[in-house]
């Protein structure tokens, strides 16, 4: 079973990722099999917004609630991936965190439950335009530094709200704090090469294997 894990800040555009993510997945399937991809949405509070996008899409969806899933709820998901694994053994997992999550911790805590016995692709979104102002915010900067240092890839999104010679010193600044993959993206404005980027992801993740 391989997980990715989708993280990014508030406002980064995750949903607007996780949807051509999803597709590309399936239609990675032989056969179009939409059976084996799993969605868990981790959102704080009550009420799942996220459901109304990836209800319909031929993706079983999960949610938890109430905390974040790498501190208060670890143990809620992975008494949630226990039953996917037994009850749906899905060849994918999506897990979409919320902003807060800092995804290296996640990775670390499955990976000590399962004793590394799990693929874990961590993939953190990123604002283009707010990029700038997020690296001088006291408090803030810290947690968006931690979700891309260990990333495996950052998605710069929303690259159509800002300039190129912009973009150039955000892809510089996000290249010089991760050593993760860097690609640039607007899944809204450009879905053909958001759709290029995620295809691109899974198969170097099935390369993996």
């Amino acid at each position: 079973m391989k997980l990715i894990v989708l993280s990014g800040f508030l406002g980064s555009g995750k949903t607007s990722v996780l949807m051509p993510l999803a597709r590309e997945i399936v239609n990675s399937f032989e056969g179009g099999d939409q059976g084996k991809l799993v969605i868990i949405e981790n959102e704080i509070g009550q009420v799942g917004v996220d459901n109304v996008f990836t209800e319909g899409g031929g993706y079983t969806s999960k949610e938890l609630f109430n905390g974040c899933v790498c501190c208060s709820i670890l143990g809620d998901l992975m008494d949630c991936l226990v039953d996917i694994e037994k009850n749906e053994n899905p060849s994918w997992v999506i897990l979409e965190t919320t902003g807060l999550a800092r995804p290296a911790d996640l990775a670390d805590g499955l990976w000590a439950y399962y004793d590394d016995d799990m693929n874990i692709t961590t993939c953190v979104v990123i604002d283009a335009s707010r990029w700038m102002k997020l690296v001088k915010a006291d408090r803030l900067n810290e947690l968006v530094f931690d979700q891309i240092s260990d990333a495996n890839y950052v998605f710069i999104n929303k690259t159509d709200l800002i300039g190129s010679d912009q973009l150039e010193a955000v892809k510089e600044d996000v290249a010089g704090r991760t050593e993760g993959r860097v690609y640039t993206m607007s899944a809204t404005a450009d879905p053909d090469g958001t759709n290029k980027v995620c295809r691109e992801m899974i198969e170097e993740i099935l390369s993996w294997e």
